[in-house]
């Protein structure tokens, strides 16, 4: 579902841009359908551990509208503190962003790398052409089961991602060393958020 800023092209992310309570349990199995798609075009495995999804304001409002889902939030307030949450963590101009995930179903081992999970974020590195991106890792002010990320990316660096050029991710951190080449489908889905800054259709 697309919303109505999405289409003007305001890249924040508002209440009004969620669906909640009936609206949002109605429209849920076909919208869950395509959120999930969407973050599979984007998600990036780093080894058996790690995964990292890149995402966009439609990744961002559908995880904020589960999130006030699960919590079963229904007061306006609360809604839109989850809003502000979630949409701090757009990406800004020039950059991408992307959540780090633990890939572990044991919930011993889990917590173990829970622990970890910043130190491997910081160590996550973005190379476009064979350049790196400068790479922060975002804060949080809850509890989390990922890690936020942030890349920012020159100008040549955008317009060689969407010339084609090889992107590769990888991460160098003593619980977990892994390197993935981005496949196609996974450079093209994250290009169509870099032709904005480009400038491009």
């Amino acid at each position: 579902m697309q919303s109505e800023a999405s289409v003007t092209g305001d890249p924040r992310l508002r209440v009004a841009d969620l669906m909640v309570g009936p609206e949002y349990e109605e429209a849920r199995p076909g919208s869950r359908a395509e959120a999930i798609d969407l973050r599979r075009r984007r998600r990036v495995h780093l080894g058996e551990l790690l995964s990292l999804v890149f995402e966009n304001r439609e990744t961002l409002r559908a995880a904020a509208e589960e999130a006030v889902r699960a919590d079963r939030v229904v007061d306006p307030v609360e809604v839109a503190a989850e809003v502000a949450r979630f949409g701090a963590l757009l990406p800004v101009a020039g950059g991408l962003a992307a959540s780090l995930y633990p890939e572990i179903a044991d919930a011993a081992e889990l917590a173990g790398i829970a622990a970890d999970l910043a130190g491997m974020a910081a160590a996550v590195r973005l190379e476009v052409g064979g350049e790196a991106a400068l790479t922060e890792v975002l804060p949080s002010e809850v509890p989390t089961p990922a890690a936020y990320i942030r890349f920012t990316l020159t100008a040549a660096q955008i317009e060689a991602w969407l010339e084609g050029a090889p992107v590769r991710l990888s991460v160098s951190h003593p619980r977990c060393t892994a390197a993935a080449m981005l496949s196609d489908e996974q450079r093209a889905a994250v290009a169509a958020d870099l032709r904005t800054e480009a400038g491009t259709a």
